[in-house]
């Protein structure tokens, strides 16, 4: 089931679509990082798990609620 859980999330910066179909599921206790180059959107999924990046596709659920 997962702590955390992403499904096919997108997300947008105006017309610059940043995330495309992004699916991660994070098991509790677990320790996770996200690497990549710079432009990889690391950050994005970060804002986008925090709720700073309104999604436009997909879910993001945290201990089973739906938070976007």
């Amino acid at each position: 089931m997962g702590l955390l859980r992403l499904e096919n999330v997108e997300a947008s910066y105006g017309a610059i679509r940043a995330l495309r179909g992004i699916s991660i599921v994070v098991d509790q206790g677990s320790i996770v990082t996200l690497l990549g180059a710079n432009g990889a959107c690391k950050s994005s999924t970060l804002r986008a798990i925090s709720g700073m990046l309104k999604t436009s596709a997909g879910s993001i659920e945290y201990d089973g609620q739906v938070i976007n």
